[in-house]
């Protein structure tokens, strides 16, 4: 199994699952670009392999380092005598489809080919119609983790043999997480009063400046509502800006000379140990991303028991929250109540803000309408168990191990 690196990331989690998963039934060695520069947050125990350790000479540049890499794994592959390698991640991807040889390939994508804003100009033109038909149809199979992206990668970019197999999820793990008591600190905030939740990477993919903007409108009308804001990243300081320009206070954990209460608007605790104890004593949970793969928390939060609104973003909580609906234009203007949750605007529609706050206070007000939303939501996350999803996985790696059986 081949990742990038093993550092924070949705897509390094669900690596890290499948790779404990995989090992009780196969041999499973992890590889990594270079293991001395990889912060491995997430240990599964097993081998782990360096590519550039295993490269005779590291050629220069970025083509240099694809075409060393790709040697390396072809290396490893036949010293192991691999019978499979699965990669994760575009840069594994790459790797995994030009080291050549006889060795089964899949290449699981994690992301929109299409929507990501980080891709864009002749880069992004390079890599839809130029990169990744050729590479990708070299590959055994390619894996995608929705089914928009799966139809992405068949309508846009021509790779011919796609499947689509899902997240999973430890349903069981999560609802005891969830059980476990807040810090000491946050209980008496949950406990009087409603606390409106999300999290994520402070990146511009997940858009929590839009949803400050929101919370300060609701906030006008339900004065004594609250907003966490779970996670860090880039963005951190300029949230922080456009909370006070909204005239919202923060309670900021990052700055440790800061006295914490319960009279602050928004709350920012930075990477908690356990995000569920907070999902699960929330009363909504929001999800504004512009764009996202299969998205892992939005899933985790409906199994916490906590309602969910989320953006009609490429690709996935389509799927999730209204299966057996297609809609690839993501131009939804209007709140779309299904069984399992909202689907809503993107920030990049002019009713994204007034439908927003309007659904938010909606549900504020209706303890009914979020009690069978959290009852139908879990049991909607049980087509995304550990065991339904894994049988999937096993199927797949079986007919390419063993054909002609």
């Amino acid at each position: 199994m081949l990742i990038t690196n093993l550092g924070k990331g949705g897509a390094q989690k669900v690596f890290y699952d499948h790779a404990l998963a995989f090992s009780a039934h196969y041999d499973v060695t992890e590889a990594v670009f270079n293991s001395e520069e990889d912060e491995r947050l997430l240990n599964s125990g097993l081998p782990l392999l360096s590519l550039d350790g295993q490269a005779r000479s590291a050629l220069p540049g970025p083509v240099g380092r694809l075409v060393s890499r790709a040697k390396a794994l072809a290396k490893v592959t036949g010293e192991q005598h691999s019978r499979l390698v699965v990669s994760h991640m575009d840069g594994a991807n790459w790797v995994n489809a030009l080291s050549g040889g006889r060795v089964p390939k899949i290449l699981v994508v994690h992301g929109t080919v299409l929507h990501d804003n980080a891709q864009s100009g002749w880069k992004q033109w390079l890599r839809k119609n130029i990169i990744i038909p050729y590479l990708y149809n070299k590959a055994s199979l390619t894996v995608a983790v929705s089914d928009g992206i799966a139809d992405e990668l068949r309508e846009h970019c021509h790779v011919k043999n796609v499947v689509s197999i899902p997240n999973f999820f430890d349903v069981q793990d999560i609802e005891k997480k969830a059980q476990e008591p807040l810090p000491e600190q946050y209980r008496q905030l949950f406990d009087q009063h409603p606390v409106l939740v999300s999290s994520g990477r402070f990146a511009e993919q997940k858009k929590q400046v839009y949803l400050l903007k929101v919370f300060a409108q609701v906030k006008q009308q339900a004065p004594g509502v609250k907003l966490v804001l779970l996670g860090d990243g880039e963005l951190r300081n300029q949230l922080i800006s456009t909370a006070g320009e909204l005239g919202l206070t923060v309670c900021n954990a990052f700055d440790p000379s800061m006295p914490y209460h319960d009279n602050y608007d928004v709350y920012l605790p930075g990477y908690v140990s356990n995000p569920i104890q907070f999902l699960h004593r929330s009363k909504l949970f929001l999800f504004p991303s512009g764009w996202e793969g299969f998205p892992m928390a939005l899933c985790e939060a409906m199994v916490a028991g906590v309602p969910v609104l989320s953006a009609d973003c490429p690709t996935g909580p389509r799927q999730i929250l209204a299966p057996g609906t297609v809609d690839h234009t993501y131009q939804l203007t209007q709140t779309e109540w299904t069984p399992y949750g909202c689907l809503l605007p993107m920030t990049n529609q002019s009713t994204f803000e007034a439908e927003w706050v309007n659904t938010i206070l909606a549900l504020l007000k209706d303890d009914q309408k979020c009690k069978d939303m959290v009852q139908q939501a879990r049991l909607r996350m049980n087509d995304y168990d550990k065991p339904t999803v894994m049988a999937l996985w096993k199927k797949t790696i079986d007919q390419l191990l063993f054909p002609a059986s």
